[in-house]
């Protein structure tokens, strides 16, 4: 049995605390004429039935119109569901429900992410760091990565050199200039191996 300890409405919101510390939050409308009152006790499957039937539509509307406006992975949906305040069990079924039609693939949303990134200049170090918040395991990212044309990686560093290069002051000393490029590349995720070679060989090709 659960018991209801305490309910705290919010604006639109009411919060629902049980006697073994748990909190859930759900619509003012979804309380009415439900028998949820302060010393109220029911079947533990009872009450987690009724939570799931109210909050598992509109956790998975959210999670779908998340998905329509980008990729996403796992992890950043399961955060913005638990920020809005949805159950876990309820979060759970929403991540496997988005998998099992597809629409959720932490290995794709990996790959793409790295080419996206690639594409606009950040370095293995920067979307490394990227995916790991965004909730991608490190595993899965060293794979991804493996799978990665190291020459594609090093041309998208050269290019990125090369462009700061052709920004340089004239009257500025080469030493500090290549100190600026090589900075920029490592800022960008970049090696510091990687950069000072990708900052020697655009050099050479001004």
């Amino acid at each position: 049995m659960v018991r209801i300890m305490a309910l705290d409405t919010t604006g639109s919101r009411t919060s629902v605390l049980l006697d073994n510390g748990e909190k859930y939050w759900f619509r003012n409308e979804d309380l009415a004429g439900t028998g949820i009152f302060e010393g109220a006790e029911m079947p533990d499957d009872s009450f987690f039935q009724w939570l799931k039937l109210r909050q598992y539509p509109r956790a998975l509307n959210q999670a779908v119109a998340m998905l329509a406006r980008r990729p996403c992975s796992s992890g950043e949906i399961s955060s913005r569901l638990m920020r809005n305040r949805y159950a876990s069990e309820v979060i759970e079924l929403v991540v496997y429900k988005l998998e099992k039609e597809n629409l959720l693939n932490d290995v794709e949303f990996c790959n793409q992410w790295i080419q996206y990134r690639l594409a606009r200049g950040y370095g293995p170090g920067f979307i490394r760091r990227e995916l790991r918040s965004k909730g991608i395991a490190q595993g899965m990212i060293d794979t991804a990565f493996e799978s990665l044309n190291e020459e594609d990686a090093m041309d998208k560093a050269e290019s990125l050199a090369r462009k700061a290069w052709l920004r340089k002051n004239p009257e500025e000393d080469l030493r500090k200039t290549r100190q600026k490029v090589i900075g920029l590349l490592v800022r960008k995720g970049y090696s510091w191996d990687t950069a000072k070679a990708a900052c020697k060989s655009a050099e050479s090709k001004l």
